[in-house]
């Protein structure tokens, strides 16, 4: 529970040093409320690649890079704290936090997840978790189909991007399925 609360003041700072954009105050409430699935990392790399990561950047830090946010759902960008929310709704999924603001407060260093990475899991859980996330990402992708038939021009980009990240996972998940299933003994198909 201290964890958590950690956590929650780190959101809590890191809204006085963003800019003024209705996107990240409404990435941040999200994030608030999965405190459970987000983990600071002091950098993406640190990151599961698999799952959601974000970087954030200060308004003095930004000056080099010029962009406040960088969002990647497995290997895809996501362009907009909007459509990062929209992606992660429906998915229960690790997130990793990356900021950069300059020299590392206190609050910061207190929520920063260790650097070496989680211990994998079971590969029999592994590939019943890759499945239902195929699946996850199939239901997606039928309901963007679907949508864009229908033809709502407002949503048109949106569903374009939602459909092409959710092809592509499913081209990855497949991927990984196949190492997995090859790497197990006996017939797990």
């Amino acid at each position: 529970m201290e964890r958590q609360r950690e956590k929650m003041v780190a959101l809590m700072q890191l809204s006085r040093l963003l800019p003024q954009h209705p996107g990240l105050f409404m990435l941040l409430g999200f994030l608030a409320a999965r405190l459970h699935r987000l983990h600071f990392v002091a950098n993406p790399d640190q990151a599961d690649p698999q799952a959601a990561r974000i970087l954030l950047a200060t308004p003095h830090a930004r000056i080099w890079t010029g962009r406040w946010f960088r969002a990647w759902v497995g290997t895809a960008e996501v362009p907009d704290p909007v459509i990062l929310i929209s992606v992660l709704a429906e998915r229960d999924t690790d997130i990793y936090l990356a900021l950069d603001i300059g020299p590392r407060p206190a609050w910061l260093e207190a929520v920063l997840a260790p650097a070496e990475p989680p211990a994998p899991p079971d590969p029999r859980e592994r590939l019943e978790e890759l499945r239902a996330r195929v699946d996850q990402a199939l239901d997606i992708y039928n309901e963007c189909r679907r949508q864009l038939e229908q033809g709502d021009p407002s949503r048109r980009e949106e569903l374009e991007f939602l459909l092409d990240l959710a092809r592509r996972e499913v081209e990855e998940l497949g991927r990984e399925l196949q190492r997995l299933k090859q790497s197990l003994p006996g017939d797990e198909g």
